[in-house]
């Protein structure tokens, strides 16, 4: 998609007490998706690529405001471990496009940016999702983000790989 520039529904920033490379392994293994973003029903791996890696796709399965559940297709488009970590999807009107940027602000602190953008190029649909998707979506941001920080400091057992991507 080119043309407009996206449109930038959340863009979040908050400290967690953990080093950078654990945030980054948690962060870039989007399985892990499920336990600390609102609304996230399933998430699973459709290839071999290791996590974090350039060109990997999950499967996303989201609850929509109606109660229904929709399953969509999510790549990861840029990995620069472990300060930068880029998904897109094609979500036909919304087009979402999520850019989480790390900074080390000390050994055990890290700096999380957390941006939501639509890439959507149509009037109408940045119209409606400026008005009724933003708020929602900027509501459902902030209680994951204050998740995955009680989680990455140890308010929760986490499972799985957190080592970051070489």
């Amino acid at each position: 998609m080119n043309g407009k520039p996206n449109l930038t529904l959340v863009d979040e920033t908050l400290s967690i007490k953990s080093p950078i490379t654990t945030v980054f392994g948690f962060l870039s293994d989007h399985e892990n998706y499920i336990r600390w973003f609102p609304g996230v029903v399933s998430v699973t791996s459709h290839d071999d690529l290791p996590h974090g890696a350039v060109g990997k796709i999950y499967s996303e399965a989201l609850r929509m405001p109606t109660g229904r559940t929709r399953t969509i297709s999510i790549e990861v488009l840029e990995s620069q471990p472990p300060t930068l970590f880029v998904m897109q999807a094609d979500f036909a009107l919304l087009h979402p496009r999520t850019e989480i940027r790390l900074r080390s602000e000390t050994p055990d602190e890290t700096v999380v940016n957390w941006k939501f953008f639509s890439r959507s190029q149509s009037a109408i649909g940045r119209l409606l999702i400026g008005t009724l998707v933003r708020k929602s979506l900027a509501r459902r941001s902030e209680m994951g983000l204050l998740e995955l920080k009680r989680i990455l400091e140890g308010g929760g057992a986490m499972t799985g790989a957190i080592e970051p991507i070489a």
